[in-house]
């Protein structure tokens, strides 16, 4: 008799509900207009964009503080960051996850949203632009 093993899970969903923990984390710590992006087939340079809006870069540099903090329980560092904080757009790249902190100007200058709106969306708070 052959013994029942469970189903091995697909690393793309195990990477889905990761990207989508680092955009509630990030909507968790008052970061505005969360949207995450599949970018599948897409590029090659990584597997989701994790896109935010901040108030000020003293709420930029506590919540790379505190995402850097969050991502270690996946054992992710950051293989490099934007560390100019004061910047209007601050790019943290987690290899399978870049994470794209903007403060409002440079949201609405960029619209990486509009920009990859091929892109399947896979988390939204309510007030991010699709």
């Amino acid at each position: 008799m052959r013994e029942m093993t469970a189903p091995q899970e697909n690393p793309r969903s195990e990477l889905c509900r990761r990207a989508v923990s680092i955009g509630e984390f990030l909507q968790e710590r008052k970061a505005r207009d969360v949207l995450v992006l599949d970018l599948e087939g897409m590029t090659g340079i990584t597997d989701y964009f994790i896109i935010c809006t901040v108030t000020s870069s003293v709420q930029t540099r506590a919540l790379i503080r505190d995402l850097q903090e969050f991502m270690r329980q996946f054992d992710l560092k950051s293989l490099s960051a934007d560390t100019v904080l004061d910047s209007p757009w601050v790019l943290i790249d987690y290899n399978y996850f870049i994470v794209h902190i903007f403060q409002q100007e440079g949201r609405d200058y960029y619209r990486l949203e509009k920009l990859w709106s091929d892109a399947k969306v896979v988390y939204s708070d309510a007030g991010a632009v699709q």
